[in-house]
């Protein structure tokens, strides 16, 4: 296979992954998420692209004063934004799995990095 022919389906398949990640983008919009308070007395209703669409809440939210009506809000918030980000990354698995790659693009060797190597420590806290 010739340079300009690699070149030219790597450029194709970039192109490729760029329409179907716009596509996937406006699906996620139509994707509405709920979140809701521990005690169920919140709920806050987003977009998968984080638009809001309505917050709901009962009288008895409102027990317990301002403190826990904003304790309510942020457990509602923090609920959504995790099933957000779940919707999305499952989303993003589905498009991955379903993009057509060249094979001389996926057998491409990538140059290994010495310094790469597990250097000791961990990103886990």
């Amino acid at each position: 296979m010739t340079d300009n022919k690699l070149l030219s389906d790597i450029q194709s398949s970039i192109m490729d992954m760029q329409n179907q990640m716009q596509s996937t983008y406006k699906n996620l919009a139509d994707i509405i998420v709920n979140g809701e308070s521990a005690d169920k007395t919140v709920k806050i209703i987003m977009t998968a692209t984080y638009a809001f669409v309505d917050i709901e809440f009962t009288d008895k939210a409102l027990q317990g004063g301002v403190k826990e009506f904003k304790l309510r809000i942020r457990e509602a918030w923090e609920n959504v934004v995790k099933k957000i980000q779940e919707a999305t990354q499952s989303k993003t698995m589905e498009l991955l799995q379903q993009m057509q790659i060249p094979d001389e693009i996926k057998n491409l060797s990538v140059p290994k990095d010495k310094d790469s190597d597990d250097q000791g420590g961990s990103s886990q806290g």
